[in-house]
């Protein structure tokens, strides 16, 4: 179920303690960062889900959603993204590589890759203040959404800015829109002192 923006932000800290104390899998959004370390069970488990413009309303913006996330510092986070996009999108740089995960790879529908073609990028997740670059491929005709799964380490404290780096956004350029708005094609990444 995707929980929409103005949901999330109304969460309070006891409410998501409550939830990871029973060992539910919670999408750390904004509100994460109140969350007590002494709740965190390890590996810290992220989700988020790529929509695309034609489910959150908004033609032309695809959204990851919850697009910012928290997480202890120097600990180990799995982050499990489900991607409802079928397109590709243009790629920057050798932005098609996985760089920073545990074992330099990701899961993709449980097959390990280090690099997605270019040509089959849709979406990034790259965070340049902790090294990391997650591509994500589009879906295929045949599912519901590809599921993307990635393991690493988080570094010391301090706020990481990420952004998408596959121009899937509006204008000509794609690179306006969802790619220039903080909370769709780019966010934040809090890692924080237990």
């Amino acid at each position: 179920m995707k929980l929409n923006k103005v949901a999330m932000s109304v969460l309070t800290s006891g409410m998501l303690v409550s939830m990871m104390g029973a060992g539910m899998t919670v999408s750390a959004h904004s509100v994460a960062k109140h969350v007590s370390a002494a709740s965190i069970k390890y590996p810290v488990v992220i989700q988020t889900a790529v929509y695309t413009g034609k489910q959150d309303g908004k033609k032309g913006w695809p959204e990851f959603a919850p697009a910012f996330f928290a997480a202890p510092a120097n600990s180990r986070v799995e982050l499990v993204i489900h991607s409802y996009d079928d397109g590709p999108a243009a790629v920057t740089g050798n932005n098609y590589a996985v760089k920073g995960t545990i074992g330099g790879y990701e899961l993709v529908d449980g097959k390990k890759v280090k690099t997605i073609p270019a040509k089959n990028v849709a979406h990034t997740i790259t965070i340049p203040g902790m090294n990391l670059n997650i591509p994500i491929p589009p879906k295929t005709g045949n599912e519901q959404y590809v599921t993307v799964v990635a393991y690493f380490n988080t570094g010391k404290a301090g706020n990481y800015p990420w952004q998408c780096m596959a121009a899937c956004g509006s204008g000509s350029s794609g690179w306006t829109g969802a790619m220039s708005t903080n909370g769709w094609m780019k966010g934040t990444f809090s890692v924080y002192n237990q």
